[in-house]
């Protein structure tokens, strides 16, 4: 188990960014999933105000929902001079690849749409990432390392916290087999083992204030470089952020006779 060293909270932030800085320097990929949340956000204002690096930006959203994060990414692409590349997915392409998507979370240990619902997401950006990139940055991992699930903030004690994240932090990420799937070069920051190794050593007290909201290391880094809009939003889940929490197996049960 990796020792916590009780440092004050700014010297990790700049540790952080930092050693988010050297994986975006030695990767300089040109493109990034942007949902507008904490963690890509986090990943482009540090390409862009510390490596000087601009990757193209990814949104994608589901037509039929409500994208609640696409505000958010439109702000933080006009404050960081990003080009953006929209994908709108519809029900005809999720009934296409619905097939592919069922099979991965099965064998995930998913049989219903919980996973699919997210998957569908992430299988639109990397298939279009697969003509247009190199290689793309994802915020994975930024949730489960930096206590950002609402529950993890909110119910656990402290050594709860840390359990949870020692785990999760090398668990399954499904967008990782897509990746492998569609033979896409993805990049994942908080999953560098350098990263990891200095963020699963930071304090609670630094993940987790008074306010209880979770992740907080990382918005303090985000207020500090201009993004306070994003910095201080509330915690979207990445299906309501992208319209997709309107999916359920009924929908999808519907949507798979347009095969």
């Amino acid at each position: 188990m990796m020792e916590v060293i009780n440092m004050p909270c700014h010297i990790y932030e700049k540790l952080i960014i930092d050693r988010i800085a050297n994986v975006i320097e030695k990767t300089k990929c040109d493109c990034i999933a942007l949902s507008g949340g904490i963690d890509t956000s986090l990943i482009a204002v540090i390409s862009v105000n510390v490596v000087r690096h601009i990757p193209r930006a990814i949104v994608t959203y589901y037509r039929n929902g409500i994208p609640r994060d696409l505000v958010y990414a439109l702000n933080i692409a006009k404050v960081l001079g990003l080009d953006i590349e929209f994908i709108e997915i519809d029900d005809r392409y999720i009934a296409k690849i619905l097939p592919i998507l069922t099979e991965i979370a099965r064998r995930g240990g998913h049989e219903d749409y919980i996973e699919i619902r997210n998957d569908v997401v992430f299988y639109a950006t990397l298939e279009k990432a697969k003509d247009r990139c190199r290689c793309i940055y994802t915020g994975s991992g930024g949730d489960e390392v930096f206590s950002g699930y609402s529950f993890m903030y909110l119910q656990l004690l402290e050594n709860e916290i840390d359990e949870k994240r020692r785990t999760w932090a090398y668990g399954r990420y499904p967008e990782r087999e897509i990746a492998n799937l569609l033979n896409v070069n993805i990049v994942t920051p908080y999953l560098d083992q350098k990263v990891l190794e200095l963020a699963l050593t930071i304090p609670i007290r630094c993940l987790r204030t008074t306010i209880l909201r979770g992740k907080e290391i990382l918005r303090n880094i985000l207020m500090d470089m201009g993004l306070c809009i994003v910095a201080d939003r509330i915690k979207t889940p990445a299906e309501a952020g992208a319209g997709t929490d309107v999916i359920d197996n009924e929908y999808l049960n519907r949507i798979a006779s347009y095969r």
